[in-house]
């Protein structure tokens, strides 16, 4: 999994390629939220446009993601999600914790 981050106004896309699964590559993520909420940057979408597949392991790193962000006043937004990876979120009944949206224009929008 890869990560690239790009500001657009007061938002920090994430955009997120390949297979997210947790593990070691999901401390890049990691730090990349912590690094954002150390600059006061807490409004976040995770791009998913190039992300390929998302095990359970995956699945926990957007949660402590979004929890962690939530718990400093902001939050994490998804979008682009491929039937890959929004099955995961189907079948654990998270797709109601987190809003998700056909594209990061909207997801960036939904914060205004």
């Amino acid at each position: 999994m890869e990560c690239k981050t790009r500001q657009v106004d007061d938002v920090l896309v994430v955009e997120i390629k390949g297979e997210i699964m947790g593990g070691t590559d999901s401390e890049n993520f990691r730090k990349i939220i912590y690094h954002a909420i150390e600059e006061d940057q807490v409004f976040i979408v995770a791009d998913l446009t190039e992300a390929t597949w998302m095990n359970s392991s995956g699945l926990g790193m957007l949660i402590s993601g979004l929890t962690t962000l939530r718990s400093s006043g902001g939050d994490l937004r998804l979008a682009n999600l491929s039937e890959k990876v929004r099955r995961p979120l189907e079948i654990t009944k998270l797709e109601s914790v987190f809003l998700t949206y056909h594209s990061v224009e909207d997801a960036i929008t939904s914060y205004k």
